[in-house]
């Protein structure tokens, strides 16, 4: 018999660092390989910059008349979700959020309006319809000890910008979509060699 001591160091909290990796992780019976060129590590804001769960069942009571209690009940598999608020406007970042490379635009400024001493800018822009894409999540906690892999996760983009504590944001939120795969989320720990 297992002790509720026996699970005092199995607790997985804080966060360290949040990696995507693009398209999701692609496993074959629980085995894969993470590309380096696939990940990419994203800066989450540290106060309610990431949350998941897996969603609330509800339960479905089927009552009959003159007994307390129900007679049976089934449940309906909840709706989860996955929020992340990256506080960037790096362009390798929206480019993942978005799903796409952008356009490059060069502008030339009336005379006598500068930015950063200059009369020109460029960068690059994007459409501002939403477009879902697919990541895979790793989230290391802040020991550094223990990973958050989540497979697969279907994700839409949305920027803002209050103008009163925050930066600009991108705010991506979706759920999972590997979730009937056996292998769809876990905490993974270092591999004995």
């Amino acid at each position: 018999m297992k002790k509720k001591q026996d699970y005092q160091s199995d607790v997985f909290s804080g966060i360290s660092s949040v990696f995507i990796a693009k398209g999701g992780i692609k496993t074959t019976g629980g085995t894969g390989t993470i590309s380096e060129d696939s990940l990419q590590e994203f800066p989450v804001s540290d106060d309610g910059g990431f949350s998941w769960d897996t969603g609330s069942p509800s339960v479905n009571r089927f009552k009959i008349k003159g007994l307390n209690a129900a007679w049976t009940c089934t449940f309906t598999p909840g709706d989860g979700e996955i929020k992340l608020e990256i506080p960037c406007h790096e362009t390798s970042i929206l480019q993942t959020v978005y799903g796409t490379e952008g356009v490059d635009v060069n502008l030339t400024l009336p005379s006598g309006f500068t930015v950063g001493g200059k009369n020109a800018v460029k960068g690059k822009a994007f459409a501002s319809t939403q477009k879902a894409v697919y990541l895979g999540m790793l989230v290391l906690n802040e020991t550094e000890d223990k990973l958050l892999y989540i497979k697969k996760c279907k994700f839409m983009a949305q920027t803002m910008f209050d103008a009163s504590q925050k930066p600009l944001c991108v705010v991506l939120t979706g759920d999972m979509v590997a979730g009937a795969d056996s292998d769809a989320f876990g905490i993974l720990e270092p591999a004995a060699e």
